[in-house]
């Protein structure tokens, strides 16, 4: 919930004027995609220097200066970090396979074979040989206990995705057979307006898909599809989802296609129905675009208001009219942030990013971003990662914000670098954030030479100073996409080429090497993949993949159909391993 912002901190040293870009001290030129020779070998415990061309300009990887572009940051403070390792060096042992070997029991008690107090010889023998038994017995007990506990402590393992001391299956690494099949074809209905279908989710066994006025649930095994009707056309959707498969949408108070976003729907997947069904305060617009889950937190803004709800109870934790001060929007995940305009001047509003109480709304730390920062995004909550716009652009800088609530690293995108986000404040699907790096993707470029292709590359930037780190191709006649993180890897979508379809690759984030876990097969035009179009200049719906299953789908359907092909347009399509 909104709280007005704390007097603004003093900005950077330098201002916020265009960003000045020092110049190569070896003559290397700053931008352009020459091939590169190989480098020779750093000197053991010497950091690796970045390679030059396309994507490595010098000190903060910005553009040309612009009038539009926000003032460069300071170097952080301190000395700097030591060297790690050469590459190559490998990692420390660890416990040897299999885990570590029972030990055998201890303390067990053993026979007195000498003379018991208080009797004599026949009487001693009887009592030694109870003894003996009663040792044995505890024994057995042990022997027993043990092998239960070891036989439950192997399901327990087994139940993680390996028996005994086995790992679960690393996501990341290349599976014996990539190739797809597809799984999820769900073509959209005839409309006779543009109309929004915000909102898909996927878990390990269902994909769902909002529609006119519905939301189709498939299962992934069985095939079937499960329609759940809604009371109007679905304006916003949750991009997260909660542990138990719960998703949020606001909906169309009716049918009629001018009818107010009044109606916060839960809609639980696991169970293929609504868990609840509840009108807003304040509600009376249709400009609601965003609604997040942050934990058991669903969150909504819109420009008469926000609201907040515990999504297990129905409870309502806050609502709030706009006074001096809004909230434009939220984003959750890990937390659950927003961001808070106050004052009158529509062109030059005090922004603040706030993290919030889920239990209440109310902000427990904030950032002012840089003074003339607007359309602020919120890229990622943990870390804090802000995409916003200066002058005339409605995007140009990527901020990395710490703990501390200092800017870190600034990323100025110019010309070289896509756009990763929407207007929405959690519409950046073009873009992933690591715990230690950004990654974006570069603009579209000539191949290699007398190849007359088109290609691009994922850039990895450091997020504590915002210089790039390395560079990963997309290949000839391919965009890349950066679109997700799992576990440490960045995931990268390659869109397709000519007879080949689209291929998901995890990225190493120490080197940006690939290693390919799905392609998708070839379509013809209007099917398939070919059915949407994906680039890296232009994500406008969040690409999802999950439990090695890939689906794309489209936000906005509209009355106008192809007069190329006779197919009917898709809401949604999917991708599963063939030999899953």
């Amino acid at each position: 919930m909104s709280q007005p912002p704390p007097p603004p901190s003093q900005p950077p040293s330098g201002g916020f004027g265009a960003p000045q870009e020092p110049g190569d001290p070896q003559g290397r030129p700053s931008y352009g995609y020459p091939q590169q020779p190989p480098q020779p070998p750093q000197a053991p415990g010497q950091p690796p220097e970045p390679p030059p061309g396309y994507g490595y300009p010098q000190q903060n990887a910005h553009a040309a200066p612009t009038q539009a572009a926000f003032g460069a940051v300071p170097p952080p403070s301190g000395p700097p970090a030591p060297p790690g390792p050469p590459p190559g060096t490998p990692a420390p042992p660890g416990p040897p396979p299999g885990g570590y070997g029972q030990q055998p029991p201890a303390g067990y008690p053993y026979a007195n074979t000498g003379s018991m107090p208080g009797g004599g010889g026949g009487n001693n023998n009887t009592k030694i040989i109870a003894v003996v038994a009663g040792v044995v017995v505890v024994a057995l007990i042990a022997v027993v206990g043990v092998f239960f506990l070891t036989k439950d402590d192997k399901k327990k393992d087994e139940s993680k995705g390996g028996g005994g001391s086995s790992q679960k299956k690393d996501p990341n690494k290349a599976p014996k057979d990539p190739q797809a099949k597809q799984i999820v074809d769900i073509k959209a209905p005839e409309v006779k307006d543009v109309t929004t279908v915000a909102g898909a989710w996927a878990t390990d066994k269902v994909f769902a898909k909002s529609s006119v006025r519905e939301m189709i649930v498939q299962d992934l095994k069985t095939r079937s599809q499960t329609k759940i009707p809604l009371k109007g056309n679905v304006c916003a959707a949750s991009n997260e989802m909660t542990k138990d498969h719960k998703v949020a949408v606001v909906v169309q108070e009716t049918i009629s296609n001018s009818a107010d976003c009044t109606r916060m729907v839960i809609v639980d997947l696991d169970a293929k129905k609504i868990a609840w069904d509840q009108t807003m305060p304040n509600a009376d617009t249709r400009s609601i675009d965003n609604v997040a889950i942050s934990g058991d937190t669903v969150a909504s803004a819109w420009i008469g208001g926000s609201v907040g709800y515990k999504i297990s109870s129905k409870k309502k934790l806050w609502a709030a009219k706009p006074s001096n001060c809004r909230d434009v929007g939220y984003q959750g995940g890990k937390s659950l942030v927003a961001v808070v305009e106050c004052g009158n001047d529509y062109d030059k509003p005090q922004v603040s990013v706030q993290k919030l109480n889920p239990d209440n709304g109310k902000a427990t730390w904030k950032y002012e971003p840089p003074k003339g920062a607007k359309n602020v995004r919120v890229a990622s909550t943990d870390p804090l990662v802000l995409v916003a716009g200066a002058g005339s652009e409605l995007t140009s800088d990527v901020f990395t914000i710490g703990e501390d609530k200092k800017l870190k690293g600034q990323i100025s995108l110019g010309d070289r670098y896509n756009k990763p986000c929407e207007l929405e404040v959690n519409g950046c699907y073009g873009m992933a954030v690591g715990p230690d790096t950004v990654y974006l993707s570069t603009a579209e470029h000539d191949g290699k030479s007398g190849d007359l292709s088109d290609t691009n590359e994922i850039m990895a930037f450091d997020f504590n100073t915002g210089k790039p780190k390395w560079k990963s191709p997309a290949g000839a006649d391919r965009n890349i996409i950066p679109f997700k993180m799992q576990g440490t890897h960045v995931l990268g979508y390659k869109t397709p080429s000519l007879g080949h379809g689209g291929v998901i690759v995890s990225v190493d984030p120490k080197n940006g090497k690939q290693t390919t876990l799905l392609k998708m097969p070839a379509s013809d035009f209007d099917q398939g993949e070919q059915a949407f179009s994906v680039d890296a200049y232009s994500v406008d719906a969040p690409l999802i993949f999950e439990d090695n299953r890939f689906f794309l789908q489209d936000n906005l359907i509209s009355e106008r159909r192809s007069s190329i092909s006779k197919e009917v347009p898709r809401l949604a399509v999917g991708f599963e391993p063939t030999s899953g």
